[in-house]
């Protein structure tokens, strides 16, 4: 039987408990043997560029996903230090898993915005895509996806937690102790980040 491997990508700046539990949601709704969090060099629909240096995002992402032995944290996005396309990361993760299933999580915000992910023909054919309602937002199908697309939809649970509240919270001097793991707050503090 394959290994089935949960792709979960962004900008993680910062890293969060939200993504932690979906990763887990999905690992375990989709029987999943393994989940690589892939921080993005830089995320291709995002005008703004990380608060956060490359290096950072990438010491917060492993310092949460250490103490779950089925997260991992991969730099293939890093790798080729330019604007993270998922079909990019997805041909090179399948290359590096030849017999694996490959299966890209999302909120489903992100559903409504895959006509616009580049070469989404290619990648519906690489991964299937696991999708986890946020609240107040809907798992909208756009007309021009692929016919061979494949979402699955997870259980989500009402949580709110976004990168941007606490880099804000942070920034305005309140605390987002928490809203992140642990030792990501504790790297944070250390670093000085989003004052």
């Amino acid at each position: 039987m394959s290994e089935r491997i949960g792709i979960i990508g962004g900008s993680f700046d910062p890293i969060h408990n939200g993504h932690l539990i979906i990763a887990l949601d999905a690992s375990e709704q989709f029987e999943l043997d393994k989940i690589l969090f892939v921080p993005a060099f830089q995320a291709p629909l995002k005008s703004k560029a990380p608060s956060s240096s490359p290096a950072q995002r990438m010491a917060m992402t492993q310092l949460a996903t250490a103490g779950e032995p089925r997260f991992e944290c991969s730099d293939v996005d890093f790798r080729s230090e330019s604007t993270s396309y998922s079909v990019r990361t997805a041909r090179t993760l399948g290359a590096e898993h030849p017999d694996a299933e490959l299966f890209w999580i999302l909120g489903a915000d992100q559903i409504a915005q895959l006509h616009h992910w580049r070469n989404i023909d290619e990648l519906a054919a690489l991964v299937s895509f696991i999708a986890f309602e946020r609240p107040g937002s809907e798992c909208l199908l756009h007309p021009e996806l692929p016919e061979h697309i494949r979402i699955l939809r997870g259980k989500s649970r009402p949580l709110e937690i976004s990168s941007t509240e606490i880099r804000e919270r942070l920034k305005s001097g309140r605390s987002a102790k928490y809203f992140l793991p642990e030792k990501v707050f504790d790297y944070i503090k250390a670093e000085n980040l989003y004052r």
